[in-house]
């Protein structure tokens, strides 16, 4: 689907939105969302036209429906840090309202160092 959004990359470029992730996981395909469907091609509608008819989830144990999935922004980041770290919380400050705006739950962090 795509990244939503405009985000700035931190003041010394150490820390950037890279992408989106699944929380608390992605949302899991099975073989009952195909056999319910008249394609391969799924979307939002044709994922909950399968839950209807009882598709769910594929990851085990879970009970949450397509839209009870959600999204956080992944920030790749090329340097450790601690939470006390003022370039990683300018960073995250100067991005929350663009985030919240586009739906998204919060953030995630990939270590690229």
């Amino acid at each position: 689907m795509g990244l939503k959004g405009d985000y700035s990359v931190s003041e010394s470029g150490n820390f950037k939105v890279v992408d989106t992730i699944g929380i608390p996981h992605p949302y899991c395909i099975t073989p009952m969302h195909l056999q319910c469907c008249d394609s391969m091609f799924l979307n939002k509608e044709s994922i909950e036209r399968a839950e209807g008819k009882g598709a769910k989830c594929g990851i085990k144990g879970c009970n949450l429906s397509y839209s009870e999935h959600k999204e956080a922004l992944l920030i790749s980041c090329k340097i450790a840090f601690e939470t006390d770290n003022k370039e990683i919380n300018d960073f995250l400050l100067s991005n929350k309202e663009e985030a919240e705006a586009n739906g998204y739950e919060g953030f995630a962090f990939k270590k690229d160092f």
